[in-house]
């Protein structure tokens, strides 16, 4: 009579016959999904009995790892659109020092006369990364009852998450639940979203002046219109069609036209829990002008998410390594921890507004 071995069927699978480390990893996500999928009562066989062994978890884990980074790079963040990157190189806060002054054209000087003086002053923008995460376990119920299913999920989540983070940070620096910060924008307006009182916003910042004395000068691009979703359709109705209608069936040039770049930013609508949510909208110069607003913060190492494995398994009476399929020590779940270092930085505020959309 033959006795089914499943030691020799182990032997035999991929993740442990690939020649590299790299295929073995792939050959480990190949039996997780297929069992998961329920492809057949072997793949399920095959799946549960890896499980059992010390290797096929952690080529597993090193699986989701690549997976949630895929996903991580495949997700565009919304801060993308209005936030320069500031990198930084561990937690310390890190400084970025405007020197003002000098900037402006020469003055005459007449025969003789002595050069007149310029004074220089600085404007300083401190700003930090920060550690964040969560963690997810697999029960020992849930690998009792094949519920691997529950994995399937998670580290396109941890990927997902990283990115939502980032977001949070960036748009948590100038508006909250209550809507958008004053201390951030000095001053909050509260004209509703219309060509008249864009074309006034647009004027306002235009007429605002550096440390040097200096119109702000973004270098002909367009600033950002940043919406919530409820404000989609009517800020690129105003701003995306070159012309507009005049008396009767006439057109005439929408002034408005190519001055303004729409973010459509879902962000906001998970932050801002205020009655005005549905109508604030903000505008902030071009990330790449000298008068960037807003910041990302990235640490140089730590740019992308990060997933481990907890190791709590403990050892048996005897002496006999326990495996880390078997679970923790404390409650036997399989606990995997996805981390992310960023943070968000308020930087040139000069060229930001904020209105909460309330009056005419």
């Amino acid at each position: 009579m033959n006795v089914l071995n499943t030691g020799d069927i182990i032997a035999k699978e991929g993740f442990r016959l690939a020649p590299t480390v790299r295929e073995r990893i792939l050959e480990a996500a190949k039996l997780f999904n297929e069992g998961v999928a329920g492809k057949s009562a072997a793949a399920e066989f095959r799946m549960k009995e890896a499980f059992s062994t010390s290797d096929f978890p952690l080529l597993l884990g090193a699986a989701f790892q690549i997976e949630a980074r895929d996903r991580y790079q495949d997700t565009t963040p919304e801060w993308q659109a209005i936030a320069a990157e500031k990198k930084v190189i561990d937690f310390r806060p890190a400084k970025v020092i405007d020197v003002n002054g000098g900037r402006d054209a020469f003055e005459d000087v007449s025969e003789g006369e002595e050069y007149k003086g310029r004074t220089l002053s600085e404007a300083q923008f401190t700003f930090s990364a920060g550690k964040t995460g969560n963690s997810f376990g697999l029960t020992f119920e849930a690998r009792k009852n094949n519920q691997y299913y529950q994995l399937l999920d998670f580290p396109g989540r941890f990927g997902t998450s990283a990115r939502a983070t980032e977001d949070q940070k960036v748009f948590g620096t100038f508006v909250d639940a209550n809507g958008p910060i004053t201390s951030f924008f000095g001053t909050v307006a509260n004209k509703t979203l219309t060509a008249d009182n864009l074309l006034a916003a647009y004027k306002t910042v235009a007429a605002k002046k550096t440390a040097d004395g200096l119109p702000i000068n973004f270098g002909g691009r367009p600033i950002n219109l940043v919406v919530p979703p409820a404000l989609q359709f009517e800020a690129e109705a105003l701003v995306n069609e070159p012309t507009v209608a005049a008396s009767g069936t006439a057109t005439k040039k929408n002034p408005l036209f190519g001055k303004f770049n729409v973010v459509v930013a879902w962000r906001l609508a998970v932050i801002d829990q205020s009655a005005n949510a549905a109508t604030t909208w903000y505008l902030f110069p071009p990330k790449e002008s000298d008068y960037a607003a807003l910041g990302k913060v990235t640490m140089v190492g730590e740019e992308t998410v990060d997933i481990r494995v907890k190791r709590d398994q403990g050892e048996r009476p005897d002496g006999g390594a326990i495996g880390i399929e078997e679970g923790s020590f404390n409650d036997d779940t399989i606990w995997y921890r996805g981390r992310h270092i960023t943070g968000g930085a308020k930087l040139d505020t000069t060229g930001a507004y904020a209105s909460t959309g309330t009056t005419a």
